[in-house]
């Protein structure tokens, strides 16, 4: 659907660097933010611990941070400048339309370390929780609007024939998954939070994984047709592959933190009302948590190696290239990798810690990867600042 007139569509064949990086801005670069949010995450809770690991995870974090607030206000300045077009290139594109989902994403990536690490930290307290916590409440409603927003638009644009359905259409149900594992960290690990704080988030945390989880299900079904009709993504896309990996890894992880939470931490017993908050409910609900959440973690597994062998593929027939999309290896793996963490603790197994150690260490090496790769194309003209306007062809 072209919803721009004639007169809108007349583009300069060449623009300034602003012009071009603003008006060609994608969501795709929020999956930097994700990116160091969920390596934040795991460095600070990684098992073998050593001096200066925690400092690393605070790196990660501000860098998460300082990310978020620049990619946001050239987004931002993009829809004030382009106004429509913006909109219209956005929702016409369902690949970008679910990329969208990356911006609240990494808005409760930020949410998550202001508990995690801010509020634990000397200079913090409880005041990063209560920042925390209502950020978590505004990201929430924030990726359950969007999921909305994403499939009500496409209903009604009802275009999905006329496109090849994206991997990344899970995205939004990631969205949301994402809540409710930050639900769970906010929950356990924030400064003196009460049970009366903590209580709602798991509640809804729960309602969220539902959502996210049953939601990417019935999208799996779609997308793995489509992969039994026209085989892998292009080679350029064939990273895509790991974002069937990422429902199933935030489900895992999200459900073993809100069960620990009700439980280990004692938050249902805090709260104890009714016959579901209670101490009594906690521990066979934190039980039920850990065997759905191996499940889960299993068909995350399999998903995983699908993808590797994808890649696998692809390079054996040489046509393995770097692109943008291989920032959508490291948030996927990672929300496994947590699942993976958490297992680690619950089952005081070894083997889970060497595999979630093995995992971050691979993480953090595709994504200095994707950093060197990324500020060479950057360099090269090729990727962010694009001087010579695609947009141009629609001048006669």
């Amino acid at each position: 659907v072209n919803n721009m007139s004639s007169k809108e569509r007349v583009e300069p064949l060449h623009r300034s660097p602003f012009r071009a990086m603003v008006q060609d801005f994608s969501p795709v670069w929020f999956t930097w933010c994700m990116n160091a949010g969920i390596i934040a995450i795991l460095l600070h809770q990684l098992p073998y611990q050593f001096r200066g690991l925690h400092v690393l995870s605070t790196i990660a974090f501000v860098i998460d941070l300082v990310l978020f607030i620049i990619f946001s206000l050239i987004f931002l300045t993009r829809f004030a400048w382009f106004k429509r077009q913006a909109y219209y290139e956005i929702t016409d594109d369902t690949n970008e339309l679910a990329l969208g989902a990356c911006w609240p994403i990494a808005w409760q990536t930020i949410s998550s370390l202001t508990c995690l690490i801010a509020s634990n930290a000397s200079w913090g307290g409880h005041a990063f929780t209560l920042v925390g916590y209502v950020m978590w409440w505004i990201g929430t409603g924030w990726t359950v609007a969007y999921l909305l927003f994403t499939f009500i638009t496409m209903i009604r644009r009802h275009n999905v024939a006329k496109q090849k359905l994206p991997p990344t259409i899970v995205i939004p149900a990631v969205a949301v998954s994402t809540a409710a594992t930050t639900g769970g960290l906010i929950a356990i690990y924030s400064d003196n939070i009460s049970a009366r704080l903590a209580v709602p988030i798991i509640i809804v945390s729960f309602m969220m994984v539902g959502v996210g989880v049953f939601m990417a299900i019935m999208l799996f079904t779609l997308l793995l047709h489509n992969l039994f009709v026209d085989g892998w993504p292009a080679p350029d896309n064939i990273t895509s592959m790991w974002m069937f990996v990422g429902p199933m890894g935030q489900g895992a992880a999200a459900i073993q933190l809100l069960g620990s939470a009700a439980h280990t931490y004692g938050r249902f017993a805090g709260y104890n009302k009714g016959t579901f908050l209670t101490e009594t409910a906690a521990a066979p609900l934190d039980v039920a948590c850990i065997f759905f959440a191996l499940m889960l973690t299993g068909m995350g597994t399999i998903f995983g190696l699908i993808a590797f062998y994808a890649m696998i593929e692809v390079a054996w027939k040489r046509q393995l290239k770097w692109h943008l999309t291989w920032n959508s290896i490291i948030f996927p793996t990672g929300t496994l990798t947590t699942s993976f963490l958490l297992f680690s603790i619950e089952m005081d197994s070894p083997a889970f810690r060497a595999v979630t150690t093995a995992l971050v260490i691979l993480l953090v090496l595709v994504f200095l990867l994707n950093v060197g790769f990324t500020f060479w194309n950057v360099a090269k003209g090729e990727l962010l600042i694009v001087r010579k306007n695609p947009r141009a062809s629609h001048v006669d």
